[in-house]
């Protein structure tokens, strides 16, 4: 089987109906999930009316939305640890919660999260459905904010996240935080291990240099 599992073209009719309830349950379970998560948020910014609640369910919403209407991977890393920080990173974004303390203007945080997520839209328009979890190869874009570094969703992510915890300032979310972005940074190179297997991808790497944060990461 090696480092990577690929469907097989013609499973038994058991293996073929196991693959596609997995599919199923994949989709469903995260929306299901979220969808009781945002009932808090929406009942802290009715009780509180603070603007970043709401934003946080509009940014999380739209990669919850992606991962119901993803396309199939071509080739989808079977490595456990791929498998821990895409589900960590992806996931435990979940388990913030709003909080009293503020340590910025919220015109501020609120400008951040709107920024954060207008760019990580842009960069989801260009990835199309090719939006996925895990670690695998789903094609090299190389258009649009793509052309500033290499992983503009997870920038867009990174400017969405500071926005909320500055305005939500509490130590379960700057823990939550800290381990969110040690799993997201080791799933950027989780994915670039396999993209850079695609000598397509090898070559957009000469010509954008940063992964993440343009000039220092």
């Amino acid at each position: 089987m090696g480092r990577y599992w690929t469907p097989p073209e013609d499973p038994g009719q058991a293996k073929r109906i196991l693959i596609e309830l997995l599919s199923v349950l994949s989709r469903v379970l995260p929306a299901a999930y979220f969808a009781i998560v945002c009932l808090g948020f929406w009942k802290n910014f009715v009780q509180t009316g603070k603007w970043t609640s709401l934003l946080w369910m509009v940014s999380e919403g739209l990669i919850i939305l992606l991962l119901v209407f993803r396309r199939e991977s071509r080739r989808l890393s079977s490595h456990p640890w791929d498998w821990i920080v895409a589900l960590g990173g992806s996931f435990a974004v979940l388990l913030v919660r709003p909080a009293a303390t503020s340590i910025a203007p919220e015109f501020l945080c609120v400008a951040l999260q709107l920024a954060g997520t207008v760019f990580e839209v842009y960069a989801k328009v260009f990835l199309g459905r090719s939006f996925g979890i895990v670690a695998a190869d789903r094609g090299v874009v190389v258009a649009g904010p793509y052309r500033i570094v290499r992983h503009p969703i997870y920038l867009g992510y990174f400017v969405t996240h500071l926005g909320f915890l500055l305005a939500n300032w509490s130590p379960r979310n700057i823990a939550l935080y800290i381990a969110i972005y040690f799993f997201q940074i080791s799933r950027i190179l989780s994915e670039e291990r396999i993209l850079g297997e695609d000598e397509s991808y090898r070559a957009y790497c000469q010509h954008v240099r940063h992964r993440l944060i343009p000039f220092i990461f």
